[in-house]
């Protein structure tokens, strides 16, 4: 079982960023499958490398088409990105040191910030984009 199904609720209707957020979907469920098959330290170090480089071209992405298109939230949902990036990178350094591990708690954590993330945040960039023509 994932730990997070992709359906229809998560969707922001653009098929750019639809599809960004599936592949996220997809990264945090094979970090949770080789957590819970309690995979090499190293392999899930891989896995959180990818999940942080896809996340940065995602959001890069995002930031790149809210500046385009003047959204007048953008400075705040870039400042939650950031958030978010300095503290999966945090860890990242934690795993490297051998100073944390990758636990459930840690797997619920993004998920919990992922799904209220596009479904706060992104739904709203979603209606102005939209309304831009952006699809």
């Amino acid at each position: 079982m994932p730990l997070i199904t992709w359906n229809e609720s998560l969707s922001v209707h653009i098929r750019e960023f639809d599809n960004h957020h599936k592949k996220l979907v997809t990264l945090l469920n094979g970090l949770f499958d080789d957590v819970t098959a309690k995979k090499d330290d190293a392999l899930v170090e891989v896995v959180i490398g990818e999940l942080i480089d896809y996340t940065k071209y995602h959001f890069a992405a995002e930031e790149k088409l809210m500046t385009k298109y003047s959204f007048p939230l953008a400075a705040l949902h870039q400042q939650q990105h950031k958030e978010l990036i300095a503290k999966v990178v945090d860890l990242q350094q934690q795993l490297k040191e051998g100073r944390a591990r990758v636990d459930l708690a840690l797997l619920n954590f993004l998920k919990e910030w992922l799904t209220k993330h596009i479904m706060g945040t992104d739904k709203k960039y979603s209606v102005f984009l939209k309304n831009k023509g952006v699809c």
